[in-house]
Order: structure tokens, then C-alpha cells, then sequence
């Protein structure tokens, strides 16, 4: 009796120890982050009207590098805070913007969570003033922090809401029309949803 249990009570024994092994195997795969690589789109753009496209990359340390590019006509509301917009009407289209991002993705590739950073955003404006009978060109250069949330929808998919707070300096061109002047301020925030598919290895 006890021989003809010893086989069964080996295949047992077999059968713990791949369990085991198993369960350390996905524990360890699961400890390890992953890295990605997303095609994402600041959604607010085309609503403008305008586009976006940006191109991100995740490492496993769960930094992330991002770099787009897009167009977008500026909304009234942005611009009547200016002193001189009952004057002037300002109609703003920034023809191209070139966006660096740098963050720091909490839970790392393919996963939903926070993401802090420094964001870098080069804009070229076309200044227009039908009452001034004019228009004018600049560059603005900005730099500040960033904030959001990645949210995935499925594996793939996400949406991305997120905050900047820059500090913004024209480095080219006037912001003046016939002598009157638009105003870029020296701080500001802004917000943005952008949409993305994710690519994990």
C-alpha cells in the first residue's frame, strides 16, 4: 500500500514545486517594468481647429521622453484677458508649436497613474488686428512643470489630462500692431486632454 502511494505522493511533490516556481516566475515578470513606445494627440487641438502629433517613449526606469509638434487658432477667451483687446480684437493663430516633454510616469509603462515632469514649448504666432489694420509675428519661448494622469482604457488605449505652469519669454519678432501691444504674460498655466495608443515590449 505504502509503495503504491509513494508514485502518487512524488507527482504531487512535482506538482507543488512547479506551482511554486510558476507563482516566483510572475511575481519577478510583474516586479520588472516594462518599456513603451505611444503615437498621442492633444485632442483640445483639433477642436480649435488645428492638429497634433506626438511620439513618446517610456524606459523602464518609468521615465518618459515625449516630442510633438501642431498647429491650433487661439480661442477669444485666451485673448480678451488683454489689456488692450477692446481695442484691438486680437485674432491669434499660432501657425506651428514644438513640444519636449520630460516626466516621470509613477507606475511606470502600460499601467494607469500620475506623471510629473518639465515641459519645453516653442511657439510661432501670427498676430492679427482688423481694426489696427495689421498683423505681426513672434516666437514665444516657454518652460515649466507638468503634471496629468494616464488613464488606459483597454491595454492600449488612454486618455491623458494634464496641467503645465510655464514661464514664457518672446525671443523673436513684436507683439506690436501700429503702437499697440499684446501682452504675453510671464506666467502661465494651461491645460490640455490628450488621447494616445501604447506599445509595451
Amino acid at each position: 500500500m505504502i509503495r503504491a502511494a509513494l508514485p502518487l505522493v512524488a507527482l504531487l511533490t512535482l506538482l507543488v514545486q512547479a506551482s511554486s516556481s510558476s507563482a516566483q516566475s510572475t511575481q519577478s515578470t510583474r516586479s520588472v517594468s516594462t518599456a513603451s513606445i505611444a503615437a498621442e494627440a492633444d485632442v483640445l487641438a483639433y477642436g480649435l481647429p488645428g492638429y497634433s502629433g506626438i511620439v513618446n517613449v517610456t524606459l523602464p526606469n518609468k521615465l518618459q521622453f515625449a516630442f510633438g509638434a501642431g498647429r491650433y487658432e487661439v480661442p477669444s477667451f485666451l485673448l480678451s484677458g488683454d489689456a488692450n483687446y477692446d481695442v484691438a480684437r486680437w485674432e491669434a493663430t499660432v501657425t506651428s508649436i514644438q513640444v519636449a516633454r520630460v516626466t516621470y510616469r509613477f507606475r511606470g509603462a502600460m499601467k494607469s497613474g500620475p506623471a510629473v515632469g518639465a515641459v519645453l514649448l516653442n511657439q510661432n504666432y501670427r498676430l492679427r488686428s482688423e481694426r489696427l489694420g495689421g498683423e505681426t509675428r513672434f516666437r514665444p519661448l516657454s518652460v515649466g512643470v507638468t503634471a496629468g494622469y494616464y488613464a488606459h482604457v483597454g491595454r492600449h488605449f488612454y486618455l491623458y489630462p494634464t496641467a503645465a505652469y510655464t514661464y514664457n519669454r518672446v525671443i523673436s519678432g513684436s507683439t506690436t500692431i501700429r503702437g499697440t501691444s499684446y501682452d504675453v504674460e510671464r506666467w502661465s498655466p494651461n491645460a490640455s486632454l490628450h488621447a494616445g495608443w501604447e506599445w509595451g515590449r
